[in-house]
């Protein structure tokens, strides 16, 4: 399932990076792979993210991941700023070339 999301880092797009690397496993772990993750072109502090998650479960256990919200919160993500939704498989990517 994709998943769309969007948060606000007070550390900028480098630190959250560095932080998304050091947990590489444990992402692995929710079944999580990252589409895109990028900031906004003239504010580095607004995050977003198309993410694949192998299931809802995966999902609620990636939120309910309290270790993870802390490291991601030392690493500047400000947690209560956080949206995630969920998006329908019916859906295409890399139009014109591919449906």
């Amino acid at each position: 399932m994709l998943v769309s999301g969007s948060i606000t880092l007070s550390k900028g797009f480098d630190t959250w990076k560095a932080m998304v690397v050091k947990n590489k496993e444990r992402l692995k772990d929710y079944g999580l792979t990252f589409v895109f993750a990028g900031t906004e072109m003239q504010d580095d502090s607004k995050l977003h993210v198309v993410m694949h998650f192998t299931s809802m479960e995966n999902l609620q256990k990636f939120q309910a991941d309290e270790e993870l919200a802390k490291e991601r919160a030392e690493a500047g993500a400000v947690l209560e700023t956080s949206v995630m939704t969920p998006i329908t498989d019916a859906a295409f990517t890399n139009f014109p070339d591919v449906i």
